[in-house]
């Protein structure tokens, strides 16, 4: 798997070093009068919900800027997976990603407490921690450990599961075979469960349960339906395990060497398409649960509080570092 990331990375940077080449000396982005052009990489595909919030985000610093700042979008990990983007930020491959908190794991403890399970009661808990002071706090600790710049947290929406099989409590769960992101806190969510996670691509999870590599998947209910996992799975399984915040995603030093007409053309249209985006995404998830059903697939709701019961003392145990803020998320009324 890391050699494949590799040898993509070589191949991205191969391709733009000829552009480079074949359009001789590019002038630094911070010329008087020039255009900014900016390369947004995304994993999820084109029309899914945070496509549509970064198509959004580009029309809105172009309008702002009155055409000087330009936002391409690559959707569908044409720029690599989320990890390859991410690493692309610090390469010049692309300045911005979308992409979830917990991806930055690599980079900052911290960035485990977005994917928590059980760790809010409501969505409305979930919106006080993110659009104030703790994820404020969050995302300062997060960026300044991992060398990033962070605006405009979005909820995602609550993360279900696609199956191949039914489950509704943990005997029947035991030893499922499931797609997790590469990420510590989702790897030991699921072990905790008894299940068998295995990390994949998101990009290679339809071929893997295709051929029975994993049986199953987990994801908000809007991007598993943007992957199509319905023609795969025939059960979802409300779990709610997870609310966790997606924002865009820069290399600090970066941002901070653009003029400063830049960075807040960028920072005001990037916090207004999180704000159309956290209200889509409400408005639109039950709808996606009917397309589910409208493909065949039965919806399950599982002995929710047995779930809840078994991650009692899992970040004591697993993440005592986030001890202290995963307390006062939960004290947060």
């Amino acid at each position: 798997m890391r050699m494949k990331r590799f040898v993509k990375m070589l191949s991205v940077l191969a391709l733009t070093a000829t552009v480079a080449m074949a359009l001789g000396s590019v002038a630094p982005a911070q010329a008087a009068g020039d255009k900014i052009v900016l390369k947004l990489a995304l994993s999820s595909p084109a029309g899914d919900i945070r496509d549509k919030a970064c198509l959004k985000m580009a029309e809105l610093a172009k309008a702002k800027s009155n055409g000087k700042v330009i936002v391409e979008v690559y959707s569908g990990g044409q720029l690599g997976d989320w990890r390859d983007a991410i690493e692309g930020l610090s390469m010049g491959i692309n300045e911005i990603v979308l992409e979830s908190l917990g991806t930055l794991d690599a980079y900052s403890d911290m960035a485990n407490i977005d994917a928590v399970p059980y760790l809010y009661r409501d969505l409305n808990h979930f919106g006080k921690v993110w659009f104030g002071p703790i994820g404020e706090k969050i995302l300062k600790t997060v960026g300044d450990q991992g060398n990033f710049k962070l605006i405009g947290p979005m909820n995602r929406g609550a993360r279900i599961v696609t199956s191949k099989v039914p489950f509704k409590n943990l005997a029947e769960l035991k030893g499922l075979k499931l797609r997790v992101p590469n990420i510590q806190v989702y790897i030991e969510t699921w072990k905790t469960l008894g299940a068998s996670p295995t990390p994949l691509a998101l990009t290679e999870t339809f071929t893997a349960i295709q051929q029975n590599t994993v049986v199953a998947q987990e994801n908000p209910t809007i991007e598993s339906y943007a992957f199509s996992f319905y023609d795969v799975c025939k059960y979802l399984i409300e779990t709610n395990h997870v609310f966790s915040a997606d924002m865009f995603i820069f290399n600090k030093q970066y941002f901070e060497n653009l003029p400063a007409d830049v960075q807040k053309v960028l920072t005001e249209a990037m916090l207004e398409a999180a704000a159309w985006r956290n209200e889509e995404c409400i408005r639109v998830e039950a709808d996606f649960k009917k397309k589910f059903q409208e493909q065949g697939v039965t919806i399950i709701e599982p002995d929710r509080a047995q779930f809840i019961a078994a991650f009692d003392g899992f970040v004591e145990k697993l993440f005592p570092k986030l001890v202290p803020w995963a307390t006062e998320i939960r004290a947060l009324k």
